[in-house]
């Protein structure tokens, strides 16, 4: 009698909580129904034009023209004026020679005594003004700009890796959409079989062909597809979540796209020809070889240095309120010279250092093209491996779904027992799980071979 309370117990939980699905299962598939399918190139698209981290890319490009654009001004006239005003705190005087202008026959030494004028303690002004134009340190400057200029398209590669990078950041999020998707849509395919096994096990108890037992086993069976269903439901929306954050757009949006297709388009390419086109388009190798270049003109630069910096200059100097004691305007234009002879070495050192850091760059590069063709052929292999791995698992998973629909009609001729349809259920449960695991392994592949061979 207890026994059979604890099985209409678990019947009524199972109706209710069937009821519950049925109407979430219907939601769902409303709102699925009004979701237009993303595509994945749609979803690239969209993450390329609003995706945060690409647009801070963007910006630091604009931030080193800028800079770039900020030392080209340094190759023209470099004018500057010195401005003093404020009040005299001392007395100055200054002092005229007798004789210092000049000694006549008829008239004498003028003046004719020392002569000193003094200058009252009162506000006073000097402006100097200065206008230089580089001659000599051309040659540096080009060479500094050739260097900054290589930074600038440095900056680009930059924004070219942050680009593959969100787009295969892209590529798993919507595979990891499609693969929650295609396992909610799995066991919303799956939901009827457990439906009629629970049904067949109903009558089958009623005709007492089976044990309470087998029918609490097909209720047992029957609720944990349900909490599947919901489980793989919470996936499917945070999957779609990550993937509207990526596409810079609102997270709560819906989502719905496209079913996972392999191809061995991939796999038809040589290693060889992989590996070439990997080195053609990885930006991080690109960079390398930008900065090798850029360490070589800052070498250059620093060389040039020992050249005296000689420049056309026009300098004026005036003086407002100082009693005229002293020449108020001032102008000279001529060539002007600032050398340092004698540096104890430094610009020696400094100069090695640079051709140091030129080396290194070098290595850089030699070190990031083996990395790279290790990328290219671990990506291969994982593919290759992942690909053979689905096409196992899809043929397991029709052959157990085939056999489940066989053991459904050998169950209502009671021609075998409810323990093996359970059983057989188990399998294509397990079939269904380790399907989805291998497109997941694949498209993950998939992924990474794209992202080695620098293809957005």
């Amino acid at each position: 009698m207890q026994r059979g309370n604890q099985v209409r117990s678990t019947q009524r939980f199972i109706a209710h909580g069937t009821l519950l699905l049925s109407t979430f299962v219907m939601l769902a598939r409303a709102q699925d129904s009004n979701v237009p399918e993303l595509r994945l190139d749609e979803a690239i698209a969209q993450a390329v034009a609003n995706n945060s981290n690409l647009k801070t890319a963007d910006l630091e490009i604009h931030r080193a023209a800028d800079d770039l654009a900020a030392n080209k001004t340094r190759r023209f006239a470099n004018t500057q004026i010195v401005a003093l005003g404020g009040q005299l705190l001392t007395k100055p005087s200054v002092t005229f020679q007798q004789g210092s202008f000049g000694v006549y026959n008829t008239i004498g030494p003028i003046p004719a005594t020392n002569q000193t004028i003094n200058i009252a303690r009162k506000p006073a002004g000097v402006v100097f003004g200065s206008v230089a134009q580089p001659l000599s340190t051309q040659y540096r400057l080009h060479l500094q700009l050739k260097a900054l200029s290589l930074g600038v398209e440095g900056t680009r590669e930059d924004r070219d890796k942050t680009r593959l990078e969100v787009i295969d950041q892209v590529r798993r999020a919507y595979y990891e959409v499609a693969e929650a998707q295609s396992a909610f849509d799995s066991l919303q395919a799956s939901l009827p079989y457990y439906e009629e096994s629970k049904r067949l096990a109903t009558e089958n108890l009623r005709r007492e062909t089976i044990l309470e037992s087998d029918l609490l086993g097909a209720d047992t069976q029957l609720l944990k597809t349900q909490n599947a269903i919901r489980d793989a439901n919470d996936k499917v929306a945070a999957a779609a979540e990550r993937l509207n954050d990526l596409m810079g757009r609102d997270i709560h949006a819906q989502v719905r796209v496209s079913a996972i297709h392999y191809a061995n388009t991939e796999l038809e390419v040589a290693p060889a020809m992989l590996e070439a086109r990997a080195l053609a388009n990885r930006p991080e190798l690109k960079k390398a070889k930008l900065q090798v270049q850029q360490a070589d003109y800052d070498a250059r630069a620093k060389k040039a240095e020992y050249i005296p910096d000689v420049s056309l200059a026009f300098n004026y100097y005036t003086t407002a309120n100082l009693e005229n004691a002293l020449p108020s305007n001032i102008a000279v234009v001529g060539f002007q010279l600032t050398w340092e002879p004698w540096d104890w070495g430094r610009k020696k050192q400094e100069y090695a250092a640079k051709r140091v850091k030129e080396e290194q760059a070098k290595v850089a590069v030699t070190a990031t093209e083996r990395s790279i063709l290790l990328d290219v052929r671990n990506a291969w292999r994982q593919l290759e491996t992942a690909q053979r791995q689905l096409a196992l698992s899809d043929a397991v998973e029709r052959a157990d779904r085939q056999k489940l629909k066989e053991v459904q009609k050998q169950v209502k001729r009671e021609a075998v027992l409810s323990k093996v349809l359970f059983q057989t259920q188990s399998e294509l449960a397990s079939a269904d799980s380790g399907q989805l695991q291998a497109l997941t392994a694949y498209s993950k592949a998939s992924a990474d071979l794209k992202k080695a061979i620098g293809e957005q």
